[in-house]
C-alpha cells in the first residue's frame, strides 16, 4: 500500500497531532506499508510553514492545507490520511482517512479559553465545521469519543466515524523496581508518596485546582508529595498559589525533556494526576504514559477520563469541589493500590501500544481503499 500522510505537524516537533502520526507511520513501516510524510518541517514534503502556524494560528493552518491541494495529485496514493484538516476551497482526494485529535468546537463549547482566545476559537470552529463537512467521502476517526460525538453535533455521519484512542510505547514507559536511583536523578524525596502531574499548566489543565485539593490533602498526610512538572501560562500564578498556601510537599520541576527524562520521572512516581476540565484524546497522552508506567491515576471527573474507573486503575474526583475531591483522594492514597498499579500496565499493554494502535489504523486504510476501488 502507498500512503500519504499529511499534518500540520511531525515529530520531533509539535505534540498531539505529531504524536500519533509519527508512532503509527513507524509501526506501519515496520508492516511493509510505502508512507510518504508531508509537514511544515518534513520530513519527506515540506509545504507551508510551521513559524507561520506559531504565529498566526489558523491563517497558517490554511496556507498549509491549501499547499497540500495543489502540491498532490489524487491518483499518486492509495490512501491519504489526513491529521485536522482544512480545506477550504477543494479537497483533490476521495480516498481519505481523516484524524481528529480535538476540536475547536469541543473547545468552544467547553469555554476552555479567555474570552479573547474563546473569540477567535469561535470563528476557528465555523471554519473548521465548513471544512470538515465538505469532506463527503471521508472517513474519520476521533482519538477520543468525545471527539467522535463532536464530530457527529457538527454534522459528520456518525457511521462514518470510528474511535481509535491515543497510544503509548509500552517498552519505553514502563515500571521499574529501582525507584530511589530515580528518584536521586530529579532531587525527589525518596521515602515519600510521590503524586506527579507532568504538561502544559493551561486554563484547560486547571492545575490551581490540583493546588487547592493538595493544600488539604498535605493537612492529613505528611510523606505525600507533589511533583509538577512543565511550563505553560499559568506556571507562574501556580506557584505563587502554592506559595500563599504555604505547602511544604511540593515541587516544580519546569520543563522536562520528553524522549529523555519523561520514563524515569514517571517510573519513580507512585501515582499519576490530572485535573483538567477538558481534553481532546482518549486517554490523554499523559495518562496513557502513566498507565503503561504502571502508575494509578487520580483523575478529573470529565467523559475522556472515567474509563479509569472501569479499568480499574485509579479514581475519578469533581476538583471543583477541593475538600471532597481531598477526602476522595487521602482515602485513595491511605489504601494499598498495587491491584490499580497492574491494571494501568495491564491495560496500556493489551490496548494502547503503538502496534496495536497501527494495526487498527491498517484495516482502516484497506477499507478505505477497497471502498474506493
Amino acid at each position: 500500500m502507498k500512503l500519504l500522510i499529511c499534518a500540520s505537524e511531525y515529530y520531533p516537533y509539535g505534540s498531539g497531532i505529531a504524536n500519533v502520526a509519527y508512532n503509527v507511520v513507524e509501526q506501519l513501516k515496520k508492516m511493509g506499508v510505502d508512507c510518504t510524510v508531508c509537514s511544515p518541517t518534513g520530513p519527506d514534503i515540506k509545504l507551508g510553514s510551521s513559524k507561520l502556524i506559531e504565529k498566526s494560528g489558523i491563517l497558517g493552518l490554511l496556507y498549509y492545507w491549501h499547499q497540500v491541494s495543489i502540491y498532490f495529485k489524487d491518483d499518486e496514493y492509495d490512501v491519504v490520511w489526513f491529521h485536522n484538516p482544512f480545506f477550504i476551497k477543494n479537497d483533490p482526494f476521495k480516498n481519505e482517512l481523516v484524524t481528529m485529535n480535538a476540536t475547536t468546537y469541543g473547545q468552544v463549547i467547553h469555554k476552555i479559553y479567555p474570552l479573547y482566545l474563546h473569540i477567535y476559537k469561535k470563528i476557528s470552529s465555523k471554519i473548521e465545521r465548513y471544512c470538515l463537512n465538505k469532506m463527503d467521502e471521508a472517513k474519520f476517526v476521533g482519538v477520543g469519543t468525545n471527539i467522535c460525538e463532536e464530530l457527529e453535533e457538527i454534522g459528520i455521519d456518525r457511521q462514518r466515524i470510528t474511535y481509535i484512542p491515543n497510544g503509548v510505547n509500552t517498552e519505553r514507559f514502563k515500571p521499574t523496581d529501582n525507584k530511589e536511583m530515580l528518584r536521586k536523578k530529579f532531587d525527589i524525596p525518596e521515602d515519600n508518596l510521590i503524586i506527579l502531574n507532568l504538561g502544559r499548566l493551561t486554563e484547560a489543565k486547571q492545575p490551581q485546582k490540583l493546588i487547592e485539593v493538595f493544600s488539604v490533602i498535605e493537612k492529613e498526610m505528611k510523606d505525600v508529595t507533589l511533583v509538577i512538572a512543565g511550563k505553560g501560562e499559568l506556571l507562574n500564578k501556580t506557584k505563587e498559589l502554592g506559595r500563599q498556601k504555604k505547602l511544604k510537599n511540593i515541587m516544580f520541576l519546569g520543563h522536562v525533556n520528553h524522549k529523555k527524562d519523561a520514563p524515569d520521572l514517571y517510573a519513580c512516581s507512585d501515582y499519576f494526576t490530572i485535573s483538567s476540565k477538558y481534553e481532546g484524546g482518549e486517554p490523554v497522552l499523559t495518562v496513557a504514559e502513566a498507565m503503561a508506567s504502571g502508575l494509578p491515576c487520580i483523575v478529573s471527573d470529565i467523559p475522556n477520563l472515567r474509563f479509569i474507573e472501569g479499568a480499574k486503575a485509579g479514581i475519578v474526583v469533581n476538583f471543583t469541589d477541593a475538600e471532597k475531591a481531598a477526602e476522595d483522594v487521602t482515602k485513595y492514597l491511605q489504601n494499598d493500590n498495587s491491584d490499580h498499579s497492574k491494571n494501568a500496565r495491564e491495560y496500556a499493554v493489551n490496548n494502547l501500544d503503538w502496534e496495536t494502535i497501527a494495526g487498527r489504523y491498517l484495516e482502516l486504510f484497506y477499507d478505505v481503499k477497497k471502498h474506493r476501488g
